[in-house]
C-alpha cells in the first residue's frame, strides 16, 4: 500500500514539474516560484486562519463534504443546492485531516496557491520576476475582497479551470484539459459560457490534419466528471433528487426584484487590474491569439458571474485569473515596471490588511461561544435554527435536518425557491437537546418579523415553548434553549 501511495506522489511531482518546465521553468525556479509565491500568499491570509467563519457557504459544504464520509448522500441526507464537486474536495481533505474549521482555511489557501503557479506560469517567454509579479496579482485580488478571503467555491472551481485552460494552449493536452474543465464545471457551473468559448476556439484553431471527429473526442473528456456522478447516483436509486438540486439552480432560485448591474463596484475592485491591463497591452502592441483569448475568457467570465441576476461579490472572482495574466508586462518591457507595481501592490496591502484585521478582531465567534456553552451544559445534539452553523463542526456533529444551512428554512424567499419541507424540518429535529437562535429579532417576537419565514418561525416558537424549559444567552443576540 505504501509503495503505490509513492507511486501515486512521484507521478504527481512529475506531472506538475513538467506541467511547469513546459513554460520554460526549471525545477529549480519552480520551487523557488512557488516558495515566494507561498510565503507572500500565507503573509495576505495569515491572519483569517484562527476565524472560525468568513461566509455561510463554506461551512455548508464543509458540512456535507464530512457527511459523505459517514455515508450520508448529498442531496437526500444533507440538501443544499451547490454542485457535488465542492463537497467532494472536502470529504477527500477530510480523510486526512480533522473536523475543524482551520482546515477550510488551509484547502482554500492551498487551491488558491496553485492556482497563482498555474496563472503565473501560463504566459511564454516571462522572466521569473514577471510570472512572480503575475501570482501575486493573483493572491493580492483574492485577498483584498472579503469574499476572497474565505473558501468560497470560486478558489477551488478557478483553480481546476486554469489547470485546464492551461493545458488547452498546449500540443496534444485538449482531452486532459476538457477533463480538468469538467470536473471545475462539477464545483461551480458558472463556467459554462468559459467552456462553449475554448470548444468553439478549439474548432476553429485545429490544424488541416486533424479531424472534426478528433477534435470532439477529445473535448468529450469534459463529460466525463458530471456524467461518472449521474451514474453514481443513477445506481444509488437517486437520479431525481440529484437534477432536482442541479435545476434549482438556474429553473427555480431566482431573485424576486430587480438589481441594477454593479459597474462601480467592478471599477472599484478592479481597477488597478484594468488599468495595468490597458497599460501592458499599449506597451505590448501585439495581439497575439492567446491575448484575444485572454480578453474574451474574461467576458465569459463576467457573463458567468452575472446571467443569474444575483451579482454576489464573489462570482466576479472569476475575472481574476485572466485580468492578472493580461496586467503582467510582457518580457521586453523593462523588468523594472513589474518591479514598481509590485512595490505599490505591497504598500496599499497594508492598509487593507490591518482594515481585515481590525474588523476580523470585532466579530464575536459566535459558533465557538455556543459550542462551549452546550459543552459546559452537557453535551447533545444541537439544531441551528438561526445563526452561523458552524457549531456543529465544533460539536463535531452534522445537521440534524437535510436542510444544512438555516437560510433554506428561515429565509421566506429560499425557503419558496427551494420548496422547502417544513414539516420534515421539525420531524427531523423533534429529538435535540439544544436550539441555537442567533438573531436581531428575539424568538418569542419572531412572528412580528415579516422578513422571517413565518411557516418556518410559528411551530417552531410552540415547539420551543413545549420542549425547552431552559434559556441561556452565552453572548448578545443569541439564545440557548435546552431541556
Amino acid at each position: 500500500m505504501k509503495s503505490e501511495i509513492v507511486k501515486l506522489l512521484r507521478s504527481c511531482f512529475v506531472f506538475v514539474t513538467n506541467l511547469f518546465e513546459n513554460r520554460e521553468l526549471k525545477i529549480p525556479q519552480v520551487l523557488s516560484l512557488g516558495i515566494v509565491l507561498g510565503l507572500f500568499g500565507y503573509t495576505f491570509r495569515y491572519f483569517t486562519f484562527p476565524v472560525s467563519v468568513l461566509d455561510w457557504d463554506e461551512i455548508t459544504y464543509f458540512i456535507i463534504g464530512k457527511g459523505i464520509l459517514l455515508g450520508k448522500i448529498p442531496y437526500l441526507d444533507l440538501w443544499d443546492i451547490k454542485p457535488i464537486g465542492i463537497y467532494l474536495i472536502h470529504a477527500v481533505s477530510l480523510l486526512v485531516l480533522p473536523y475543524d474549521t482551520e482546515v477550510l482555511r488551509w484547502t482554500s489557501f492551498l487551491h488558491l496557491l496553485g492556482l497563482a503557479m498555474v496563472v503565473s506560469t501560463f504566459v511564454k517567454n516571462q522572466t521569473w520576476i514577471q510570472r512572480l509579479f503575475c501570482g501575486i496579482l493573483v493572491l493580492y485580488f483574492f485577498s483584498r475582497l472579503s469574499s476572497g478571503l474565505s473558501a468560497n467555491s470560486e478558489i477551488y472551481f478557478l483553480f481546476y479551470e486554469w489547470l485546464g485552460i492551461s493545458l488547452f494552449f498546449r500540443k496534444n493536452s485538449k482531452a486532459s484539459s476538457f477533463f480538468f474543465l469538467g470536473f471545475a464545471f462539477l464545483i461551480k457551473y458558472i463556467i459554462f459560457f468559459d467552456v462553449v468559448f475554448l470548444g468553439m476556439y478549439a474548432l476553429w484553431k485545429r490544424s488541416k490534419s486533424t479531424s472534426l471527429f478528433q477534435v470532439c473526442l477529445e473535448m468529450s473528456t469534459f463529460i466525463i466528471p458530471i456524467g461518472t456522478s449521474i451514474l453514481v447516483y443513477y445506481f444509488l436509486g437517486h437520479t431525481q433528487e440529484f437534477f432536482d438540486a442541479l435545476l434549482t439552480v438556474s429553473s427555480k432560485h431566482q431573485p424576486n426584484e430587480t438589481i441594477g448591474f454593479p459597474f462601480g463596484v467592478l471599477l472599484r475592485l478592479f481597477w488597478p487590474l484594468l488599468f495595468l491591463g490597458f497599460i501592458t497591452l499599449l506597451s505590448d502592441r501585439k495581439f497575439s491569439s492567446y491575448k484575444i483569448a485572454l480578453v474574451a475568457l474574461t467576458l465569459t467570465a463576467l457573463l458567468g458571474a452575472s446571467y443569474t441576476g444575483y451579482y454576489f461579490q464573489h462570482y466576479f472572482l472569476a475575472l481574476i485569473p485572466p485580468l492578472a495574466i493580461l496586467a503582467t508586462p510582457a518580457r521586453k518591457v523593462s523588468w523594472q515596471l513589474s518591479l514598481f507595481a509590485l512595490v505599490l501592490v505591497l504598500y496599499s496591502w497594508n492598509s487593507i490588511s490591518t482594515r481585515w484585521k481590525k474588523d476580523l478582531s470585532h466579530i464575536p465567534d459566535h459558533s465557538r461561544i455556543i459550542a462551549d456553552k452546550i459543552k459546559s451544559l452537557g453535551e447533545g445534539t444541537v439544531f441551528v435554527a438561526s445563526g452561523v452553523h458552524a457549531t456543529y463542526i465544533f460539536l463535531n456533529q452534522l445537521s440534524p435536518t437535510e436542510y444544512v444551512q438555516p437560510v433554506n428554512y428561515i429565509d421566506p424567499l429560499f425557503s419558496k425557491n427551494f420548496a422547502v419541507d417544513i414539516s420534515k424540518v421539525m420531524f427531523e429535529v423533534k429529538d435535540v437537546k439544544y436550539i441555537q437562535w442567533c438573531n436581531d429579532t428575539t424568538l418569542e417576537t419572531a412572528d412580528k418579523d415579516e422578513s422571517l419565514n413565518q411557516d418556518f418561525i410559528l411551530p417552531l416558537q410552540v415547539f420551543v415553548k413545549e420542549k425547552f424549559k431552559n434559556k441561556t444567552t452565552p453572548l448578545k443576540g443569541c439564545d440557548l434553549y435546552y431541556k
